[in-house]
This record gives structure tokens, C-alpha cells and sequence, in this order.
């Protein structure tokens, strides 16, 4: 049944519920809609196996053409809607004139087979159906219908000399009608309470990590863009007594405040990017692939992307993770001069671990010579340093294997619990 789930999550988005009272969004008015629909199968296939059951238990049934006939023609007819059950169920909603022709099926069942037994929890389950996919103004009038019908079977199924065996199923055996469409009507109520708890308890969770982002990004900005800014504003206090003194002095200044405001700009975009980030909410994998699409068709340059469906993380650690594979891709634009980037996440014993290699011109020095990556710093090139700083953030490593003319390879891995496990270190090794 967690199948019918799937494919009902996919194949019931186009579906319009009668207002039951309770206010959802799309999102979760499908969800809703699914679980109608999971329960539409499961009073279906109980249906088919009741009546299936009886023709092959019943031998006078098997005996009577008519009878055959009429119980065979049910169980076509429960078999066509379970087997198309996404746009049956559909129909249902927009026409509950197609319910009332399943009353008059089960008349037929009542008809032929009599009042008793299976023959009546047939009809039964056409009651159920009722209170799960309409109002109560629709259910009680299917149910009426139902009722009258059934006391028609009763009386031509009666026997002529003898009226006084139907007087106690006169009275008892219709009420099972409404107690199934009470039953209905509950289980649609609840699935309606439910997914709206899910709502409120979603939004809940998007405020919570609304402020989270907020107070990230302002510590971000007052760690980073503001101690940029800072050193900018002070090398260009002192570039008029420079340029009195020491001329070539004050070139120097000059290129070194050229280069802060490049990397203040940097920042700044870099920030700018995380605002309109979405991938917080995306799984990895989808926020992957949508990354690597969006570079691709903006760079011309192959991107080749193997992101297991499994590999996936809180939504702090795994903005941080895209962030990083995003970083690394615009230094290959920048610096790298590559024909073609793959891109790996997969599930790892530690946690989700991302690869990221192209074929360009390597790094200028190797990774393990000591003092790399604050050299590639003093030359105002960040992007490294920053990755290594998202990186410890989401509580994992960075790992950084280049060689000059074969191409660079970044590998970060981030535990299963992100931010919440203790780091490990700066990096996890280089090649």
C-alpha cells in the first residue's frame, strides 16, 4: 500500500475536494486527497474479495444466470475502479451522480443474492464512500437512496406467506448505512485535522529556521563583508598621507584596496546568493542537480552529476554543503579553465560526502605544501578559505587534491547530524 501512497502523491495533484471545513494549502490538500484516495483502494479491494468470495462459496448463485451475472458485473466494475482508481476517484468528486449508479449496483447485488450477509456489506461499503468524499447534504441523500432501495430488496425477496422473519432487518440493518457513512465522514475529518496540524507545525518549523538564517547571515556579514568594509575605509584614510610621503607606498595601497573591494564584492554577492537560496528546503540531490543545470547552461562547460536520491541532510548543513559545491563551481569558471566539472554526493558511514572535480589547469600550488592556504589568502583569494569555513560550520571537513595542468578535486564531507556533531577538523587530507 505504500505503492498506492507514491503513486497517488504524483497522479491526484489535479484533484478539487468539497470544502470540508478545515483550510489547507495545495501542498497538503494532496496529501490529504492521497490518503482519500489510499482508503478508496482499500474499500475497493475488500469489495471485489467479498463478492469474489461469494461466487465462489455460493454454489445456488453460480447455479442463477442472472444472479452471476449481476455479482460478476460488480466485481468488473469494483476491478475497473480500482484498477483506475486515481481518475475514478476523481470523477466521484466532481459527479456523485456516478455514486448513486453504484447504489443501484448494489440494489442489483441485494436484488439477486438477497439482504443477508455479504450481499449486504456490499452496499455497505458504497455508504462508507459517501461520508469519506462528500458533504453531509450529498451523504445523507446517497444514504436515503440506499435505504429506500433496500427495503425494496426486502420485500421482493420476502417470502408471500411469511412477512414476520424481515420485520427485525426492517429496522436494524439499514442503520448500518449511516453508521458507515458516519464512519466516512470521521475518517475524512481526521485526515483534514491531521494534515492541518502538519501545516501548523511546518510553519512553525520555516519561522524557526527563518531567524536561524537571519542571525547567520548578520553574523555572517559583521564577520566577513563588515571587517572588509572596515579595512577598506581604513587604507583609504591613510591613502592622502601616502601619497605625500611615498608614492610607490601608495600604489601599493592603493592595488591592496582595489583587491579588498573585490573580495568585498564577492562577499557581498556571495551573501545576495544565500538570501534567494532555496535549497533549504530541496533535497540535496534535486538542489544539486538544479545548481549544476543552472551553471551549465551559463558557463557552456559539461557537468557531469552523480547525486544519490538517499544522500540528504538537515537543512542548515545541507544549505552549507550546496553553498560549497556552488563555490567550487564558480572557481572553476574563474580560475580553472575546464572542458568538463563531475559532481558526486553520496551516503557515506560519516555522513553525506561531496565530490567536485574538473580537468582544468590545477591550483598554482599543491594542496600539501605547507602554507597553501594562506598564501592563496594574502593573494585575496577566498573562495578556498571560505569553503573551509562552511565547511566546520555544518560540522564536516574539507579536503582539497590538485596537482598543477591535472585539475582540482574538492571533496567536503558533513556527518548525518550536520552542525550538531563536533567537527573533526580543518580538512580531512590533500593529494
Amino acid at each position: 500500500m505504500n505503492g498506492v501512497t507514491r503513486v497517488g502523491a504524483r497522479q491526484m495533484e489535479g484533484f478539487a475536494m468539497p470544502d470540508s471545513g478545515v483550510q489547507l494549502p495545495p501542498g497538503l490538500r494532496r496529501s490529504v486527497e492521497t490518503r482519500v484516495g489510499t482508503t478508496f483502494v482499500l474499500l475497493m479491494q475488500l469489495r471485489v474479495l467479498v463478492v469474489g468470495v461469494t461466487i465462489l462459496m455460493d454454489g445456488q448463485v453460480r447455479g442463477d444466470r442472472w444472479a452471476l451475472g449481476v455479482l460478476v458485473l460488480a466485481v468488473v466494475v469494483s476491478g475497473v475502479a480500482l484498477a483506475g482508481w486515481e481518475k475514478v476517484v476523481l470523477r466521484l468528486f466532481e459527479q456523485p451522480a456516478l455514486l448513486a449508479f453504484d447504489v443501484l449496483l448494489g440494489y442489483a447485488v441485494l436484488r439477486v443474492g438477497g439482504i443477508f450477509g455479504p450481499y449486504f456489506l456490499v452496499t455497505v461499503v458504497t455508504a462508507g464512500l459517501a461520508g469519506l468524499l462528500y458533504r453531509w447534504q450529498v451523504t445523507a441523500l446517497l444514504c436515503a437512496q440506499q435505504t429506500v432501495l433496500y427495503y425494496t430488496a426486502l420485500y421482493r425477496n420476502a417470502p408471500d406467506d411469511d412477512h414476520r422473519v424481515a420485520m427485525p432487518l426492517l429496522v436494524v440493518l439499514p442503520v448500518f448505512y449511516g453508521v458507515a457513512a458516519l464512519v466516512g465522514t470521521v475518517l475524512r475529518r481526521l485526515f483534514d485535522e491531521h494534515a492541518a496540524a502538519e501545516e501548523r507545525r511546518w510553519r512553525m518549523e520555516a519561522l524557526a529556521m527563518a531567524a536561524e538564517e537571519r542571525t547567520r547571515l548578520a553574523r555572517e556579514m559583521h564577520d566577513s563583508l563588515t571587517a572588509t568594509l572596515s579595512g577598506i575605509a581604513l587604507s583609504a584614510t591613510g591613502l592622502p598621507a601616502w601619497l605625500r610621503k611615498s608614492p610607490d607606498r601608495a600604489a601599493e595601497e592603493a592595488a591592496r584596496i582595489a583587491t579588498a573591494a573585490q573580495v568585498a564584492t564577492r562577499e557581498a554577492r556571495s551573501l545576495i546568493a544565500e538570501l534567494r537560496d532555496e535549497s533549504g528546503g530541496t533535497p540535496l540531490a534535486q538542489a544539486v542537480r538544479e545548481l549544476a543545470d543552472e551553471w551549465q547552461a551559463r558557463t557552456g562547460v559539461p557537468v557531469g552529476v552523480d547525486a544519490a536520491p538517499g544522500a540528504d541532510l538537515p537543512p542548515p548543513a545541507r544549505r552549507e554543503l550546496v553553498t560549497i559545491v556552488r563555490e567550487a563551481l564558480e572557481n572553476v569558471r574563474r580560475h580553472a579553465d575546464a572542458s568538463r566539472v563531475e559532481i558526486v554526493t553520496r551516503t557515506v558511514a560519516d555522513g553525506v560526502e561531496a565530490r567536485v572535480r574538473d580537468d582544468g589547469r590545477g591550483l598554482p600550488r599543491r594542496p600539501d605544501d605547507p602554507g597553501w592556504l594562506d598564501a592563496l589568502a594574502r593573494g585575496g583569494h577566498y573562495g578556498l578559505v571560505g569553503m573551509h569555513e562552511r565547511a566546520g560550520r555544518a560540522g564536516g571537513r574539507l579536503a582539497v587534491a590538485s596537482v598543477p595542468g591535472g585539475g582540482t578535486e574538492i571533496t567536503v564531507l558533513v556527518p548525518a547530524a550536520g552542525a550538531d556533531a563536533e567537527p573533526a577538523g580543518a580538512e580531512l587530507g590533500s593529494g
